[in-house]
């Protein structure tokens, strides 16, 4: 399936609350400050999750989004030469911005793009703005150990597909589509457990894998699920705040 919003809020579930949004008031204010409303897919994101602990965190080294009230369109300082971008994601540690073109702000769901300071021309990240805004926050989520429960495992000789027949992952019933251009992330869920394939994009071969990620709410759900990988012949190492058996 393809990433939104409403598979985000699926996965947060009861732990997503009414105080993680961001009140009309406030997006209305930040709208006439830029001086055109934003998109509706970003309304909704903000709206919805602009507050949201697990999303929001400053954590550098991944993709995030801006506070809403740092949303901004660069001026003459900023690195690019094209600056007709309304910015609204970052990853601070590696300075790369995400942005959506200022005409393209009138569609609903419009393309997203990135510039990196090595790399300051804008290159298509993602076709649709939903997809990204929620890809980018699963991945999140999987990654930065935001969730209770968790296990890592590392580069190994397992390959995507090795773990696909070990977990039964199948598609498209468990992976969730995040759309980028990139093709830097493999996205599953899985019994309430949340499993983000980290891929090794300088290989021509895209089985090639970084690391591996599983998170849940649930205890129950990830110790099962790692029990029962557990059963496979030569099952990489891994690393976890539970005890398995």
């Amino acid at each position: 399936m393809e990433a939104n919003i409403e598979g985000l809020l699926r996965v947060l579930g009861e732990h997503h609350k009414k105080v993680d949004s961001i009140p009309e008031a406030d997006i209305q204010a930040k709208e006439q400050s830029l001086g055109f409303p934003l998109p509706t897919a970003l309304r909704n994101y903000y709206k919805t999750l602009g507050r949201s602990p697990y999303i929001t965190q400053r954590c550098n080294n991944q993709y995030e989004p801006l506070p809403l009230q740092e949303v901004f369109i660069p001026d003459n300082t900023f690195f690019t030469a094209d600056k007709a971008f309304l910015v609204f994601y970052q990853v601070e540690e590696s300075v790369i911005y995400c942005g959506i073109r200022i005409q393209d702000l009138k569609e609903q769901d419009p393309p997203v793009y990135l510039c990196a300071w090595n790399s300051p021309d804008w290159q298509l990240e993602n076709r649709s703005l939903q997809r990204f805004l929620a890809g980018k926050a699963l991945v999140q989520l999987g990654v930065e150990d935001r969730l209770p429960y968790w296990a890592i495992f590392d580069e190994s000789m397992w390959s995507l597909s090795d773990y696909r027949r070990c977990i039964r992952l199948e598609e498209p019933e468990h992976e969730i589509d995040e759309g980028s251009e990139l093709n830097a992330w493999k996205i599953y869920v899985k019994d309430d457990v949340l499993i983000v394939f980290e891929l090794d994009v300088s290989e021509e071969e895209t089985d090639e894998l970084l690391a591996v990620y599983l998170s849940s709410f649930q205890r129950a759900s990830i110790e099962d699920l790692l029990n029962e990988m557990g059963k496979a012949v030569s099952l990489p190492a891994f690393r976890t705040n539970l005890s398995v058996k």
